[in-house]
């Protein structure tokens, strides 16, 4: 007579499931794995085979609830010398991230939670720590938004935001023409905008045709000195090009100028006596 299993619901490639523990009021469950000696391991930094085998380990990870059960996964998993990265690393089971105590999939569906519901709201569903929700999300926000995308900007637009009383500011630069945020910097000093225009390459600062900011000085200071070319403008601030004073002109041509009001002398009647 075969025993019911639950294997079936991991498939996982690169582990092999042992045993199993359901609670008697099936409100939890955990499952006991270990790696599959089919596969050999492979670094969990760069993905290459490991070289030996220093040391073994196991740890408890948080993964999807089975209909109302909530499930932990102990897992056994090896540390390997790398010699490509010379040095010793867990390795790769397609399991877990080396740095989070949920699952990939659970990970993915923590992160999707959030995009609709709050940390703490998140939290309380799923009975989790809500800094963990909170390192979870934001795993994933700098993995989609950490480094951004920096080729073929035409036009900036940098401004302030305030964050706090006392003149606390951060600087932020967008891609005007996608409304994209490209950099945020603490402060909203020159050296603050220089760090954003030493992150662009020679190549990418000669795209930049326009930058649309306030009378700042020093952001005036920052982009006059690290990325002003002589077809490029500032706007806003008339400071360059041509094109800008000519704009300038031809609006001001358009416009009916009021005539200077003329101030009336009032005649006092002499009196004779």
């Amino acid at each position: 007579m075969s025993v019911p299993t639950i294997a079936s619901y991991f498939p996982f490639g690169r582990i092999k499931i042992i045993d199993q523990l359901v609670s008697a009021d099936a409100g939890s469950a955990e499952i006991w794995a270990t790696p599959h000696k089919s596969y050999h391991p492979i670094c969990q930094g760069c993905g290459c085979r490991a070289t030996g085998v220093h040391s073994w380990t196991e740890r408890t990870v948080r993964d999807l609830s089975v209909t109302s059960a909530r499930l932990w996964i102990t897992c056994r998993y090896r540390k390997g010398y790398c010699a490509r990265c010379r040095g010793i690393h867990i390795e790769d089971l397609q399991l877990f991230h080396p740095y989070l105590r949920v699952t990939h999939r659970m990970a993915l569906y923590v992160h999707e939670l959030c995009q609709f519901m709050t940390v703490s709201e998140v939290a309380r569903h799923l009975g989790m720590n809500w800094k963990t929700v909170k390192d979870i999300d934001k795993y994933f926000l700098e993995r989609d938004y950490g480094q951004p995308d920096l080729n073929d900007l035409r036009i900036l637009a940098v401004d302030e935001i305030a964050i706090r009383k006392g003149h606390r500011y951060l600087t932020v630069v967008l891609d005007y023409i996608t409304g994209r945020v490209v950099f945020i910097g603490k402060d909203r000093k020159a050296n603050t905008l220089k760090r954003f225009f030493n992150q662009l390459s020679q190549k990418q600062r000669k795209t930049i045709e326009a930058v649309a900011m306030d009378m700042w000085d020093p952001f005036i200071k920052a982009v006059k000195k690290k990325c002003l070319r002589r077809k490029s403008s500032l706007t806003s601030s008339m400071w360059w090009p041509p094109s800008t004073a000519l704009s300038t002109k031809s609006a001001l041509r358009n416009t009916v100028r009021r005539q200077p009001k003329t101030r009336r002398s009032l005649r006092v009647p002499s009196i004779c006596c």
